[in-house]
């Protein structure tokens, strides 16, 4: 084989490099999506190059960051046999346990100058974007949605339930508690503060009950769970508030008291008194009558 250059001038093909067309490469897609787990968990583009090569030409495929996506091929080889076969590459999601949301990574093509045809080694690399969809959905567990205390201090007075996460966050996120009845019975801690480390060890919180002086049998009321949006990372924003009933038993009895007799009474002038008093204060007025037997 000879080359001729426009002046007319020929050398052999020894002495000279013969190149068809124009080095280049050509991948199929510039983006894909994968999901982390099951169905769709993979996808696939091909390369091949524009040009037959006079030697080899050697295209590294890279992932930038395989902790959401990974190739299945760290290099591509061509030959001037095989030049104009398209080659596959395989994405795989990489499954994980935050609570992350869709992720996208840079797969990165580009050759390798010392293992390629001098006349590929200037080519621009070339990329494809993955996004990786999430397969782990944000949520807060309970260990319970009920509870009953007590109003008097003693046995049965608090009750506890945990609080934990149920994926791995990517930042704080914060819990707070309230109880819609601070009359009937208490919430403590106020907030609870889980992080990527702690995220799955469970937090307890207790609920105790208030006493008062009203006979008003077994009240109802709540405590809600709730996430902090403005404190804790943003794919735990969504998470529903949830609430725990809490019942309140009553320690108060109906009943009254009368006190000592106070003085000795005469057919004369003279009085003696004595008093009386609700055992428990009542929901509405009591009226009690107060008659002599003879």
């Amino acid at each position: 084989i000879y080359v001729i250059d426009q002046a007319g001038n020929v050398s052999s093909a020894s002495t000279a490099a013969l190149t068809v067309g124009n080095a280049g490469f050509t991948k199929s897609e510039t983006a894909v999506t994968v999901t982390e787990a099951g169905a769709g968990n993979t996808a696939t583009f091909t390369v091949v190059l524009d040009s037959r090569p006079d030697s080899d030409v050697v295209i590294s495929v890279t992932s930038g960051d395989e902790g959401e996506a990974t190739v299945d091929a760290a290099e591509l080889t061509f030959t001037n046999g095989n030049w104009n076969s398209a080659q596959t590459v395989t994405v795989t999601g990489v499954d994980d346990a935050l609570a992350d949301g869709s992720q996208s990574t840079t797969i990165t093509m580009s050759v390798k100058d010392a293992s390629s045809d001098n006349n590929f080694d200037a080519l621009a690399d070339q990329t494809v974007t993955v996004t990786t969809t999430d397969d782990d959905t944000a949520a807060v567990t309970l260990s319970g949605t009920t509870a009953t205390v007590t109003e008097a201090a003693g046995a049965g007075n608090t009750a506890t339930f945990t609080v934990v996460l149920a994926v791995q966050p990517v930042g704080n996120v914060v819990i707070d508690l309230s109880a819609n009845d601070g009359t009937e019975a208490t919430v403590a801690p106020a907030s609870l503060t889980f992080t990527e480390g702690d995220w799955n060890t469970p937090q307890t919180v207790t609920v105790t009950g208030v006493d008062d002086n009203i006979i008003d049998g077994s009240i109802n009321s709540s405590i809600t769970v709730s996430v902090n949006t403005g404190s804790s990372e943003d794919n735990y924003d969504g998470v529903a508030n949830q609430t725990v009933t809490v019942t309140t038993t009553d320690n108060d009895t109906a009943a009254f008291t009368l006190g000592a007799i106070s003085g000795t009474v005469s057919e004369g002038a003279a009085t003696a008194t004595f008093t009386v008093v609700l055992g428990a204060q009542p929901d509405s007025d009591v009226v009690i009558s107060v008659t002599s037997g003879d």
